[in-house]
């Protein structure tokens, strides 16, 4: 059987596709499409009461999740240990716990009020809650539910009667409060209980202009069965809760029938209700069917005399390009498709081949140089492994003939130089042990310190538990190049540089102090401008191109939130403080 052309089965299977479906849908389409209808219109609500639902659960769980944190918050778990309101440490742990509870409502403003973390010690600490009386909190009905709870998560819609006030004056109708025990990690013993105020408005926002059909609507009830949230309608009020529990359902409320939806949730005890009325959503189908006989007729003659037209002038712009593809195929790579003799899709092919050919061209040459530039590459590397190596033997020479006419000071300096170059190289790593980059800026010393004699002198100060910390290598050194030249060697007399590193917290902080001549405040502050700008900003740099190369080194690896920072020190001199993340180990090498 002889195959058909191009043209031919696009004109056959253009008319198909249409005539069939429109055919199928004339004679059964009437009775499918009115229950498809009400099926997709269940469907939606019952989709987008979902919907509504998993946006009440992520609200609250939102919440939920700021005080999971903060129960395991070394600072909160600190502050609700305190036994005694004088304790000297009570003003400090009172003040980062408010700051922590301030940040998390800053966060999340358009969803918390305001979060409170009560003590069993009757201590309480707030940005925005405040207590009205002195009675304890302790003794609140919510305080007690969460702390009866085992750690559980308690919801209170509308908290009406407490003895908390917000500095907005938030009311009952205004909130749901989230309410978790704090328990002790070790001893399992309730600690306190942290109250966070969800608003309402993030419920109403997702709810308020939900409409189903034309005239429904959504409401939430809580686990009681009162209203979390309703419009304002009276057929809200006349709903009895014992409809909800058969499943969708119609009933008849006044003189309007109306179906009811239910979608509740397990996470929260809430239930969402979608309220329309019956067989509005069929009104169309009566419309429609009318049209539908007509509409088929006229597509299928449209599409008939549509697609003759299309295939025509489709197929002979395409039965050029595929000529010009097989002269491509067998290496004629000039080939060019005529562009102005075709339009739209075709015309868009057309100069898609035109670009794929110019790049074919390109990538061959770009071939041929990466190439060229590969082999070269490739020779700076060999060169490159060799280069180390000849210096290490050198001066390992050097010091074998140093040793030989004892001559110790010389010894001691190349043998200085050779850890400075092979801590420096590292075997090509990037990250090395923080007790390899303090090895390395202590030879560095050293050699400086032979230098210049009595007028440099040096401690270096690491805590046990910070020298296996990975750190960026050569990150200390241009920092101490810059205190001896900027600092020691502009100060009259003799000066000393000092190095400490501790962890604070999750962090690793170094410390670059010096005696020097120090800098004036508006130098100071254009660096750290400089320093805190994003990483790759186009910023003056007057400082030194290390001292940045180490901040941008430090900000890429690791984030904006680190890198440098300079001060000046009570000894008139300059305090650079490097801000690292205290990871747990290296990376592998890269062998």
């Amino acid at each position: 059987m002889k195959r058909l052309s191009l043209q031919k089965q696009l004109l056959l299977y253009m008319v198909l596709l249409i005539a069939v479906p429109l055919l199928f849908m004339t004679a059964f389409g009437n009775y499918f499409y009115a229950q498809a209808i009400d099926e997709q219109a269940n469907d939606y609500s019952t989709q987008m009461l979902e919907q509504v639902r998993l946006n009440l659960d992520s609200s609250v769980g939102a919440v939920d999740r700021v005080i999971e944190y903060l129960t395991k918050d070394a600072n909160v778990l600190s502050y609700l240990r305190l036994k005694d309101f004088y304790d000297p440490d009570r003003i400090e742990l009172e003040t980062l716990t408010r700051l922590s509870t301030r940040a998390f409502v800053d966060a999340n403003a358009d969803l918390i009020g305001g979060i409170l973390i009560a003590g069993e010690n009757d201590l309480y600490a707030s940005n925005e809650l405040y207590r009205i009386s002195r009675h304890s909190l302790t003794e609140e009905s919510w305080y007690r539910d969460a702390a009866d709870a085992a750690g559980a998560r308690v919801l209170i819609p509308r908290p009406i009667g407490r003895n908390i006030r917000h500095y907005r004056n938030y009311s009952a109708e205004d909130i749901v409060s989230v309410v978790r025990a704090v328990t002790d990690p070790e001893t399992g013993e309730v600690l306190g209980v942290i109250c966070a105020d969800m608003l309402t408005d993030v419920i109403e926002e997702r709810i308020r202009d939900l409409t189903l059909g034309k005239s429904g609507y959504v409401f939430v009830l809580d686990d009681e069965g009162g209203i979390v949230y309703a419009p304002v309608n009276r057929t809200v009020y006349r709903i009895r809760p014992e409809w909800l529990e058969n499943g969708p359902a119609l009933h008849k409320i006044g003189d309007e029938t109306v179906q009811l939806l239910y979608a509740h949730s397990d996470a929260t005890g809430w239930g969402a209700i979608g309220v329309f009325r019956s067989g509005e959503v069929l009104e169309p189908v009566l419309t429609l069917r009318r049209y539908t006989l007509f509409v088929a007729l006229v597509a299928i003659l449209l599409a008939t005399a549509t697609a003759l037209s299309f295939s025509s002038s489709f197929t002979d712009p395409i039965s050029r390009l595929r000529r010009l593809m097989g002269e491509a195929e067998h290496g004629n790579l000039n080939v060019e498709f005529d562009t102005v003799r075709s339009s739209g899709e075709v015309r868009q092919l057309g100069d898609s081949f035109n670009n794929m050919m110019d790049r074919i061209r390109d990538l061959l040459h770009l071939v041929y140089v990466e190439q060229r530039d590969k082999r070269e590459a490739e020779i700076r590397t060999l060169q490159a492994q060799i280069k180390p190596h000849f210096l290490y033997n050198t001066l390992d020479t050097i010091r074998w003939m140093a040793e030989e006419y004892q001559a110790r000071e010389i010894v001691q300096l190349v043998g200085a130089l050779t850890r400075l170059f092979r801590i420096g190289l590292s075997r090509g790593r990037e990250v090395i042990p923080l007790s390899e980059e303090l090895e390395h800026v202590r030879c560095y010393l050293y050699i400086q310190k032979v230098r210049y004699e009595e007028k440099l002198d040096y401690e270096i100060d690491a805590a046990e538990d910070t020298l296996d910390l990975p750190v960026n290598k050569l990150i200390l050194q241009p920092l101490v190049e810059n205190a001896i030249y900027h600092g020691i060697k502009q100060k009259r007399g003799a000066g000393r540089i000092r190095i400490e590193a501790r962890r604070v917290g999750d962090r690793l902080v170094m410390e670059v102090i010096d005696d020097g001549a120090g800098m004036s405040e508006a130098k100071l502050k254009l660096i750290n401008e400089a320093l805190s700008a994003p990483t790759g900003a186009d910023i003056s740099r007057g400082y030194g191109y290390g001292v940045f190369n180490v901040n941008d080194r430090i900000r890429l690896s690791h984030g904006e939130n680190y890198g440098l920072n300079y001060s000046v020190n009570d000894m008139g001199g300059i305090t650079v403080t490097i801000t690292c993340p205290a990871l747990a180990e290296l990376p592998p090498d890269d062998e």
